[in-house]
């Protein structure tokens, strides 16, 4: 059994954090064409960023670093001209 504790909706404010970071730094990848590495988080944190990503054509996702202190990495797509 499992059992999900949300104290005082903390987890769809994280989730919408999450979305805000990850859209907020594919529109920075892609304007500048740099990388953009987000904070620290959690593997079910960094899925959702990579989710949500990945069917944006301007950029790509990966992560990098070690745990605990692994992240997410949001990379301009270049185009095969």
């Amino acid at each position: 059994m499992r059992v999900v504790v949300d104290a005082a909706g903390y987890r769809a404010r994280r989730s919408a954090a999450l979305e805000t970071a990850a859209r907020r730094a594919a529109e920075q990848a892609a304007a500048t064409g740099h990388r953009v590495e987000l904070d620290p988080m959690t593997a079910v944190e960094r899925r959702i960023v990579h989710e949500l990503l990945k069917d944006d054509p301007e950029v790509e996702t990966s992560s990098e670093g070690s745990e605990p202190n692994r992240f997410v990495v949001v990379l301009p797509r270049h185009s095969a001209d």
